[in-house]
């Protein structure tokens, strides 16, 4: 738009981050005629007495709103737009699929700290001023009384006594309140200081002083490399699913053609999981190409402002990132590559709860450019579309240098019996395997996808398991800090001395998590130094990569963890993994357990195996016959597919058809219920009406019915397609706000069922 046709536009059309599927008109004033621009954020008045932050979508030069109820732009805060046409179509194609409004979808794609504008962190630091011993001793204390900041004291002695404020309340959930009450007791000292951190991992990549060529490619991968560089040549869109055996090469893959990119004038963006973004990630691409930039959860405000100004301001070539760098502000995006697309962690939890892979297909498609979706363990959706020809197939199904996959054993734990009639933590055979990899100085991964000492605290007499007050879901024991925890609402709690049912004063701790596991290794092993890896260890900004440098190195022989080492690593010296325990998702109450547990056991699996010395995995199981254990233990996915396909499909479950939950959860039960009933009776009068087999399922109680206190009540829309599903929610639109004091979510594409 010229600045003449600029200067004639009197009415601003805004986006505003509001759960209102509307946009709004603004008059501009005439002092900022020709400054407002179209993909620029204004100030904009909004109910009494508020201001609000908005996005203008549109100019014209008249309204059909009443001039006296006409309000008028505040201030334009951007000379040029911060989103092109083509996000602008994207952000506007996120709010029909994942029903929220078009400002909450814009909202989304800029990160908080360019709108605040900070350019410097001012962190407040908390330094013990005891020594940690008698912090610990003073946490014990003060558990009866506050329990908060127990767990506060106790986290920052853990933390080697000094830690952001940031950090602080991410390990230990502490509010400010707690932390100056502790100030206050002359426990902790805080202090304000002004500083511009270095990302970590940024900082994994300096040193780097020549670029490092590239490896010759192998036949199968220089057959995935021609046609993907073939897509780019002809500026065409399609979605290319690398389907690799884990150590075949995709990195090389990736590596070379977004070379191939980069000498085209154009940029590439880069999506893997938040847990596999370690600097062993971002070594790989820093030895490759100069201008790189990062982003990813654990930067700073200041950090994410910075690189996004540098990406939009074309000086980065490559943008590795998480799940929200899908909407980095690249000016010409001419790859994107998705590296193990099958990950539930690229599905937004809260609005908009998009997908990044699916955004990212639709980006890519705006501005004919190739996708990349590389996996050991494709999704079945994205599986199912390379065999009908919507995706592009390409295999890797050998290992560099002809290494083969390791063997699995599957070891039945219904036989593994230990002292007073309990189950073995570690089978015989895996501490047989153990120690063999001990003695010849080599290393060991032992996975279980559960964290904590016991999951759960039970009485053998009447059967009582303890459960959080405030949450459905039973409290989990952390002997570090002798406390039992929900994992949903974060109360913390002594555990009983005997039960509160029926008395009997020898409770049982049941269960394994990675805490038990750790213990028993150390009992099993105490020559050998262990280290652990879960969200309750990994609290710092640099804990993930210390504890694997430690590992690197050889200062630990053994990593215990969960999902956060099943991916992503590669150390050649580990020669044994064991699966501690495969069947803790087998028994969720989801459609995709089976398909989730195939893809953890695969990928551990790939973890060994990869040097001279080869490896072996041992999976223990109660369910050794479950056809995606033995599909893993095989490295077979195409038996797990031909397998499950057949089931999803009697069942109408993707890929061969669309879904969406609705969720509504509040204080008041009945009221809860009351309306889902409403709801899903008029969605099956709609899927009646549009008769193409689109079918409701409930209302019933969340499989975790209870939440911070709040009820939650569920159903299921299944339909055939995802213009059915559209439709349907279409015409509840109108109810679907909820009773008063309810909270309704609508989850179009869900990964969870919880």
């Amino acid at each position: 738009m010229s600045e003449t046709e600029l200067t004639a536009c009197r009415v601003a059309e805004v986006a505003l981050n509001v759960p209102l599927r509307k946009c709004f008109d603004y008059l501009i004033p005439d002092e900022l005629r020709g400054r407002v621009c179209v993909g620029g954020r204004v100030r904009v008045p909004f109910g009494p007495r508020k201001f609000e932050l908005g996005y203008c979508v549109g100019l014209k030069e008249a309204t059909d709103v009443p001039p006296d109820r006409l309000r008028a732009v505040i201030k334009s805060l951007d000379d040029e737009p911060v989103f092109t046409e083509k996000m602008l179509r994207l952000a506007e194609w996120m709010a029909q699929y994942y029903r929220c409004s078009y400002g909450e979808a814009l909202h989304a794609a800029i990160p908080a700290a360019v709108h605040t504008g900070r350019r410097r962190r001012r962190l407040v630091v908390a330094r013990l001023v005891v020594c940690a011993d008698e912090a610990v001793r003073t946490a014990d204390v003060l558990f009866e009384k506050s329990t908060a900041q127990s767990k506060a004291l106790r986290a920052l002695a853990l933390m080697g006594g000094k830690a952001t404020f940031l950090e602080l309340r991410r390990a230990a959930g502490a509010g400010r309140s707690t932390v100056a009450a502790l100030a206050k007791k002359g426990l902790l000292a805080l202090e304000k200081e002004e500083v511009e951190s270095e990302d970590p991992l940024l900082a994994a990549g300096k040193g780097v002083t020549e670029l490092q060529q590239p490896y010759v490619l192998t036949p199968e991968q220089q057959h995935a490399y021609n046609i993907i560089t073939d897509r780019m040549e002809r500026g065409r869109f399609d979605v290319v699913l690398l389907h690799g055996v884990t150590s075949s090469g995709k990195t090389e893959v990736y590596l070379q053609t977004i070379a191939d990119c980069v000498r085209r004038g154009k940029q590439a963006i880069v999506l893997v999981p938040e847990i596999s973004l370690t600097p062993q990630t971002v070594r790989h691409f820093s030895s490759r190409f100069r201008r790189f930039a990062v982003l990813h959860s654990r930067l700073t405000e200041a950090e994410r402002r910075r690189y996004w100004h540098l990406i939009r301001a074309g000086e980065a070539d490559v943008v590795i990132g998480a799940r929200s760098a899908i909407f980095a502000p690249l000016p010409a995006l001419g790859l994107l590559v998705i590296d193990e697309e099958h990950e539930n962690s690229f599905k937004q939890d809260n609005v908009p709860r998009y997908h990044a892979r699916d955004v990212g297909i639709m980006r890519a498609k705006f501005d004919d450019a190739p996708v990349v979706l590389g996996t050991a363990t494709p999704s079945l959706e994205s599986y199912h579309n390379s065999v009908m020809g919507k995706y592009t197939g390409v295999r890797l199904r050998s290992r560099i240098g002809g290494v083969p996959l390791p063997p699995v054993e599957i070891v039945d734990m219904r036989h593994e019996w230990g002292g007073r009639a309990r189950s073995r933590v570690i089978s015989r055979r895996l501490e047989e395997c153990v120690r063999q990899s001990l003695s010849l100085s080599q290393q060991v991964i032992l996975f279980i996808n559960r964290r904590g000492f016991s999951p759960f605290i039970k009485c053998p007499r009447c059967g009582f398991v303890l459960k959080c007050s405030r949450c459905e879901i039973t409290l989990n024991y952390h002997a570090s800090i002798n406390a039992v925890t929900c994992h949903y609402c974060g109360l913390q709690e002594r555990p009983p001395d005997r039960c509160p049912e029926c008395g009997l004063d020898s409770i049982r701790f049941s269960g394994t998590g990675t805490e038990r596991v750790e213990s028993v290794v150390r009992e099993l092993f105490p020559e050998a130094r262990c280290a652990r890896m879960d969200s309750d260890t990994m609290k710092t900004r640099t804990a993930h990569e210390e504890t694997l440098d430690a590992f690197r190195d050889g200062r630990a022989h053994i990593l215990v963890g969960t999902q956060m080492i099943a991916k992503g690593l590669d150390f050649p010296n580990v020669t044994t993994v064991g699966v501690v325990n495969a069947d803790v998702s087998l028994h969720l109450p989801d459609f995709r357990s089976r398909e989730r547990t195939f893809q953890l056991l695969a990928q551990v699996a790939g973890r060994t195996g990869r040097g001279p010395a080869g490896g072996r995995v041992v999976i223990q199981t109660y369910m050794p016959d479950d056809p995606s254990i033995r599909a893993a233990a095989s490295h077979d996915y195409e038996q797990f597919a031909e397998g499950e396909l057949p089931n999803r499909q009697r069942l109408g479950y993707p890929p061969f058809g669309r879904m969406a939950r609705i969720i509504c959860q509040g204080k008041d039960r009945a009221s809860v219920e009351r309306f889902m009933s409403v709801l899903t009776e008029r969605m099956k009068q709609v899927c009646r009406e549009i008769a193409d087999g689109s079918q409701v399922l409930g209302p019933s109680a969340a499989p975790v019915a209870l939440i911070k206190r709040a009820h939650r009540c569920h159903a299921m829309l299944k339909c055939p397609d995802a213009a059915s599903i559209h439709h349907v929610l279409e015409d509840v639109q109108g109810i679907l706000d909820g009773p008063r004091g309810a909270r309704v979510i609508v989850d179009v594409d869900p990964m969870s069922m919880l």
